[in-house]
Formats: C-alpha cells, structure tokens, sequence
C-alpha cells in the first residue's frame, strides 16, 4: 500500500514538471543579464527532457503490454525527429506530450503499476519503479538550469 501511494505522489510530481520547468525559467530569466543565455539553456534542458519523454514512453508501452518486456535503455538517445526551434515551442510540446503519459499513468490500476520490465542498465524494474525514474530525470534537468 505504501509504495502505490509513493508511486501516485510521484505520479503528481511528474505532471508537475512542465509547469515547474516554467517557472525555472521565468526566475532564471529574472536573475540573468542575458535572456539569451536563459533562453538557449532552457531549450537544450526542455530538448533532453523531449528525448527522455519519448524513452520513459516507450518502456512504459511496452512494460503495459505485457510482463516482462525488454526495454530500450533509457539514458541513451535524444528526441525523436527534430525538436522545436524555439524555447515556448518546445516547452509545449513536452507539456502535451507529459500529459498523455500521465493520462497514461492515471489509467494505471495498481496490478499495472506493478507490472515489471527488463531494462538492460537496471535490469527488472516495475512501472512504479519508471515513474521514480522519470520523477528524478526530470529534478536533475530542472537543477541544470542555473544561470549566473
């Protein structure tokens, strides 16, 4: 019981980001002599966030479509495709595309959140165990974004 109430905190946490990441933003821009810089360090930051999305995505399709799937690493790789060129593009994108795996997430019963995966670097980790993952990703990337 304990660890489907953590998993539905962190559930929380993970649709939180976009609007998180947001606010990072707006203090770093507030706080830096160069909007650019904020700017251009917010992209890269929301592009790596862009990547990692699609692999958490990804693991979490396949962990939900049956017991014990493979996974793809999920430190390796960048965005799918071409990522937005601006900062406002690129932060929706993510934000659309965080809400469907949250709507995703939310659809989970509690046999689902457990249901257990096999990623090459972790080894067997349950879909619990992802949104934890996916939970820290997104706090280090949102700790990247300092600006002097």
């Amino acid at each position: 019981m304990a660890d489907l109430l953590e998993c539905l905190i962190q559930i929380k946490g993970v649709a939180d980001t976009p609007r998180r990441l947001a606010q990072r933003v707006a203090e770093a821009a507030d706080r830096s002599s160069s909007r650019e810089a904020v700017e251009r360090r917010a992209w890269d930051i929301t592009v790596r966030l862009l990547g990692a999305e699609q692999r958490f995505r990804d693991c979490l399709s396949l962990m939900l479509s049956r017991d014990r799937a493979t996974l793809p690493e999920l430190e390796r790789g960048g965005p799918a495709g071409d990522p937005p060129t601006t900062l406002e593009a690129c932060q929706r994108e993510f934000e659309a595309r965080r809400a469907e795996t949250v709507v995703v997430l939310d659809g989970c019963t509690a046999d689902q959140l457990n249901t257990i995966g096999i990623e090459p670097l972790r080894g067997p980790m349950t879909v619990a165990d992802l949104v934890a993952v996916m939970r820290a990703h997104d706090t280090d990337r949102l700790g990247e974004l300092v600006i002097r």
